[in-house]
């Protein structure tokens, strides 16, 4: 369903992890459906287009295959079918699920 993406779960912190560096030949936006798609068990497609809750090209533009070096601190959190997700520039995304 992914398209060997690895997404762990991380027991401490309670969500799912996703590692992504500049050897994946996915965007970051692509990385989020893709993962977001393993953790709920939905096709991709499925999902609703990531455009409607964040600008894709911004997310790509912002966090986008950096060199080690050029990696500052920055994050963004947001939902995106009913997960928390969060983007770091420094290659891991976290997904949290819906708390009932």
């Amino acid at each position: 369903m992914n398209g060997d993406l690895v997404v762990e779960y991380d027991d401490e912190f309670d969500c799912h992890v996703v590692e992504f560096d500049a050897d994946d030949d996915r965007s970051t936006s692509e990385v989020v459906v893709y993962a977001v798609s393993e953790v709920s068990g939905e096709e991709p497609t499925t999902l609703r287009p990531l455009g409607r809750v964040i600008d894709p090209d911004a997310l790509d533009t912002i966090f986008d295959r950096c060199t080690d070096d050029d990696r500052g601190d920055a994050h963004i959190s947001f939902e995106y079918e009913g997960y928390e997700v969060t983007v770091f520039s420094h290659g891991r995304m976290t997904i949290t699920e819906p708390r009932s």
